[in-house]
Parts: structure tokens; sequence; C-alpha cells
């Protein structure tokens, strides 16, 4: 879910509270959704069941929803570095 705000864009996931984020234009919110939600999802064992769009609609109705893909894999291989030695 994206919000405008004074300075720019606030993204929040209603499932996942701990990945907060914003950007200065929407799609610097859109890449920084996607990177906090990758580290976010880092410490599920098991993905919250997402919310129907209109109950998100409805909790939330000055702001823009929207669906955020990730492929795990890929932010892996982008973002989490092997071991360290």
């Amino acid at each position: 879910m994206f919000k405008k705000v004074d300075n720019g864009y606030m993204v929040r996931f209603p499932e996942i509270p701990e990945a907060m984020t914003k950007g200065d234009t929407i799609n610097q919110a859109y890449e920084m959704a996607i990177e906090v939600l990758g580290l976010a999802l880092e410490d599920y064992h098991i993905f919250p069941k997402p919310s129907a769009y209109h109950s998100i609609q409805q909790k939330y109705p000055n702001s823009i929803i929207t669906l955020v893909g990730i492929d795990l894999k890929d932010y892996r291989s982008q973002y989490v570095s092997e071991s360290l030695k």
C-alpha cells in the first residue's frame, strides 16, 4: 500500500508490519518496496496470506493499493551475500 505524504510516498505491507519504507517518487517507492519486502521475508518461514484487495481498500481508503512482485531467488542473488570469511 502506497500513501502520498508531504515529501514522497510511504509504503506499508499490512500483513508484514516490519516492511515499511518510503521514496521521493512513486517509482522510487516501488523499488524500495521490493527491497524491504525481500529483507522482511528473509525472516519468515511461512509467508502470511495476503488480505483481499477490497478489505485493504476499505481499511486504507486514501492509499494506492497495488501488488508488489518479488522473485526471492533473484533478490537473494542481488542482496544476500554468501558466508563471510
